[in-house]
């Protein structure tokens, strides 16, 4: 979720577990508690020193066991939010809500600013992808590691639970993969890739692999023309990923058996007229007070609101799987405003669409509150 561009609108931005919501107006920042309350009136205002922000993003959740259940208020428990400027960094506890930790005197020009392994860092990609600066919140110290290849989320990842750091390099002229230890982040492994152009790398949920795609190219064995992957959840805790979604530049999505890694089903994003069963829904102002929610329309219209690109296939731009790993729902770049959700398990194809006035950013499943939180531009 970065913000950058943000200052002065009043855009929302979701943690990336959907627990947690914030705007930014001007100089206020806005942090909503209990996004899925109906009233959405828990909100905590902060004054912030100076425009405009860069970057916001919330710390990501300690991991729970399913069965567990948690208040709002124990949730935000030692969860932060992040606000940066082009040469300062603000980190501020939510729970309760005030300042930790200023980071000042950042190199201007900033690529990507988050929370790393934990609350507790900081990353800073530099411009021009020199090098990815690690700040420790405890220590105040910081760490160096030189040429990373990317700078948004495809080019790194921690290791589920255990929390080593993974990073795509480009040294030279090949595709390095550096392991390093959590927190102190010294060296475990480096692989010299054999792709020809490495587009990212995410990890499985049960951290037993790494998946590494290359560019499209006329060379390639699998012929893929891999644009995204992701990887269904781990349903419990030593519970290996079952499935491997893989979104091809060709706007389908192959769906991996990750035992074998062999092909299980296709998806395409084209809407069946003579499936009885499928539903679609559009984005509609459904109250008084102008609060969002969905209509039920017949297929026929909804086939006649999505109409078929003109311009080139461009793949999945979103892979998001339930919680429960049963569905799948995706936007495709090609018509950015409509979300396809897939299930995968008990009658495998296309099961629903939701069709919105405006291009969709964010969707995100929510394993407390069985639910898709989907974000849209305006």
């Amino acid at each position: 979720m970065d913000s950058t561009g943000a200052a002065g609108s009043s855009a929302a931005f979701l943690s990336d577990d959907g627990a947690f919501a914030a705007q930014l107006n001007g100089k206020d920042l806005i942090i909503h508690l209990n996004p899925v309350s109906l009233d959405f009136k828990e909100v905590d205002i902060v004054k912030l020193k100076e425009t405009p922000t860069r970057f916001l993003r919330f710390s990501r959740p300690k991991q729970l066991a399913q069965s567990d259940t948690i208040s709002s208020q124990e949730e935000s428990a030692g969860r932060r939010i992040l606000c940066a400027s082009d040469t300062r960094i603000l980190v501020w506890d939510l729970h309760p809500l005030q300042l930790h930790a200023e980071i000042e005197n950042i190199e201007s020009g900033a690529l990507h600013i988050d929370f790393g392994a934990d609350e507790n860092e900081i990353i800073v990609f530099h411009a021009w992808n020199t090098k990815l600066t690690i700040h420790s919140l405890d220590s105040g110290r910081s760490q160096v590691i030189k040429s990373p290849k990317f700078s948004h989320y495809n080019g790194f990842g921690f290791r589920p639970r255990t929390r080593q750091f993974a990073i795509l390099l480009k040294p030279e002229t090949s595709d390095l993969l550096t392991i390093h230890e959590y927190r102190s982040y010294e060296l475990v492994n480096r692989v010299n890739l054999p792709t020809s152009d490495a587009q990212g790398l995410k990890w499985s949920p049960d951290g037993n692999w790494i998946a590494v795609w290359d560019a499209a190219s006329a060379e390639s064995v699998f012929d893929l023309g891999v644009r995204s992957i992701e990887w269904s959840p781990a349903i419990s805790q030593g519970h290996p990923s079952d499935l491997l979604a893989v979104g091809k530049v060709d706007g389908t999505i192959d769906i991996l058996n990750t035992k074998t890694f062999s092909c299980s089903m296709t998806l395409s994003h084209a809407f069946p007229m003579d499936q009885p069963s499928l539903s679609a829904w559009h984005e509609k102002s459904v109250t008084a007070d102008g609060r969002l929610g969905y209509m039920e329309l017949p297929a026929s219209s909804a086939f006649s609101m999505i109409s078929e690109s003109t311009g080139p296939p461009r793949g999945a731009s979103i892979m998001a799987f339930s919680a429960n790993g049963a569905f799948l729902s995706t936007v495709d770049q090609t018509r950015p405003n409509v979300v396809w959700i897939w299930d995968l398990k008990t009658a495998p194809g296309l099961v629903s669409v939701l069709l919105h006035d405006h291009p969709v950013r964010q969707v995100l499943s929510q394993s407390r509150f069985r639910e898709v939180k989907v974000e849209n531009t305006t």
